[in-house]
């Protein structure tokens, strides 16, 4: 399936999140703008270490923001960090220019998703 039709999100996490306060979407919301404010830290910290070339940082950047999206069901964003993990921990990073596309093509994709998954009618 293409990237471009595929949902950004696993819509079975975001239900489970939804169902933490009976559909309400408190939590959903909360959960979410905690793990943006997060994650913008966490792209910019990853960017940075990429460019520098600092394999282990970029390893643990990764890494963190692979789990952070897994749980708020941004798997597209997860897999492509998972990515990015393995070939931090392989030490190949000098040409990761592919993989940092990806990654913020996933990132805006799963930024809006989330957002819109909180927007309340």
């Amino acid at each position: 399936m293409s990237d471009v039709l595929s949902d950004p999100l696993d819509r079975s996490q975001i239900e489970m999140l939804l169902s933490l306060d009976d559909g309400r979407g408190e939590v959903l919301e909360e959960i979410v703008g905690e793990y943006l404010t997060m994650s913008e830290d966490g792209r910019a910290k990853l960017l940075r270490v990429l460019h520098e070339g600092d394999a282990p940082a970029a390893e643990h950047a990764a890494h963190t923001l692979k789990g952070a999206s897994a749980n708020v069901g941004a798997t597209a964003l997860a897999d492509v960090c998972a990515d990015i993990e393995s070939h931090a921990r392989e030490a190949q990073i000098e040409d990761t220019a592919g993989l940092t596309e990806r990654f913020e093509s996933e990132f805006a994709r799963a930024r809006d998703a989330l957002h819109a998954v909180t927007v309340r009618p």
